[in-house]
């Protein structure tokens, strides 16, 4: 072979040689935009996949306040909750939760309500939920006002409640805390004038550390408003005994000739001075009784004549607190006698001449007496 033969094949290689390159860059540039392609719709459509299987993240409520009417701890309160949507949806519930102190037991009356469509009330735990009937879509930046009786706030102090709105399948926006509102005892502030009443009051519920001393005076109490049920039968006690088996185990036993009688009661207790009797006597014919005291568990009756048959025998303990005796203001040189005492006791003093006792009352009266 020649040299030119040698040449012109060198040149038909390299020739050759840089068509395989140029076609070698264009497959390469065709495999790498196929790759971009590829890549890019297959992010995409992952993107798109995460973006369907992963729920949206639930937006915070705004302008949420709670605002109770009074305000006061232990009361049956309405309270008015404000919130401010921060989603379009279609809203099927709105829960709201309470703190544990709070009482909401009875709150499933709503009053009124604003920017929501009419539902029904619930309460579970510390929590209300209000459901609406026929939910329709509510725009963002809706304000919603729900107005609900019947809450108790349990105890003093600052609180929030937590509010979420809901759809069919979960949460749309919050759940989101509200503004701190105010619960507090009741002071003088906020009773006002003649505002506590008799059906105000419980049975037991004011003690004498809640009143003052000589805070309640007579124009504080309406005439004929303190009956016997609303005294303690340890201030006072009534009974009546009657001529029958009972009253006789009790010491009355009116038969017509008798004029005095001791009186067994187990509420005579204290010191004489300081348990008084109040005695009448229902009979057939007119008697005027007066009692007198007596020693622990019993206690005299005198009439001024004896009690028919079947006659009834009304009375009253009276029990006061201790006392200071008064001291006369006469000269112990005085030359007055001191009153004689309106009535004769069961029991007698050093200091005095013993009086007359019922057994000897009843044998001037020739008649048995009623004690051995």
């Amino acid at each position: 072979m020649n040299s030119s033969s040698i040449l012109l094949n060198s040149i038909k290689s390299a020739d050759i040689g840089r068509k395989k390159k140029k076609v070698s860059k264009r497959i390469f540039k065709t495999s790498l935009a196929l790759v971009l392609i590829v890549f890019a719709f297959t992010m995409s459509s992952q993107s798109s996949f995460f973006q369907i299987i992963k729920p949206a993240e639930a937006a915070g409520l705004t302008h949420v306040s709670v605002v109770p009417t009074t305000g006061i701890v232990n009361q049956r309160t309405t309270y008015d909750i404000f919130l401010r949507t921060a989603t379009t949806a279609t809203i099927r519930a709105i829960e709201i939760t309470f703190p544990p102190s709070f009482d909401i037991t009875h709150a499933t009356q709503l009053i009124e309500r604003e920017g929501i469509r009419s539902g029904s009330l619930s309460s579970s735990g510390s929590t209300l939920k209000y459901t609406v009937f026929n939910p329709v879509r509510v725009s963002a930046d809706t304000t919603i006002r729900l107005e609900i009786a019947s809450i108790v706030a349990g105890n003093p102090g600052t609180f929030k409640v937590s509010i979420s709105t809901l759809r069919g399948n979960g949460q749309i926006d919050g759940p989101t805390s509200s503004s701190f509102f105010s619960i507090k005892d009741i002071g003088t502030n906020d009773i006002a004038a003649n505002s506590i009443t008799g059906s105000k009051i419980t049975d037991n519920s004011i003690t004498g550390s809640k009143i003052t001393d000589n805070s309640v005076t007579g124009s504080k109490i309406t005439d004929n408003s303190i009956t016997g049920q609303d005294l303690s039968t340890g201030f006072t006690i009534r009974k009546t005994l009657h001529d029958d088996t009972i009253g006789h185990a009790h010491g009355w036993n009116p038969d017509t000739s008798t004029r005095a009688f001791g009186i067994l009661d187990s509420d005579i207790s204290g010191s004489s001075s300081s348990e008084f009797v109040s005695v009448m006597v229902r009979s057939g014919n007119p008697v005027f009784c007066a009692a007198a005291s007596g020693d622990t568990g019993v206690f005299g009756v005198y009439c001024d004549s004896p009690p028919g048959n079947s006659a009834e025998l009304n009375y009253i303990i009276t029990k006061l607190p201790a006392h200071d005796d008064v001291a006369s203001p006469l000269s112990a040189s005085t030359s007055e006698s001191a009153p004689s005492s309106a009535s004769p006791s069961l029991s007698s003093s050093p200091q005095t001449p013993a009086l007359p006792d019922i057994a000897s009352i009843n044998r001037q009266d020739d008649s048995a007496s009623e004690f051995p």
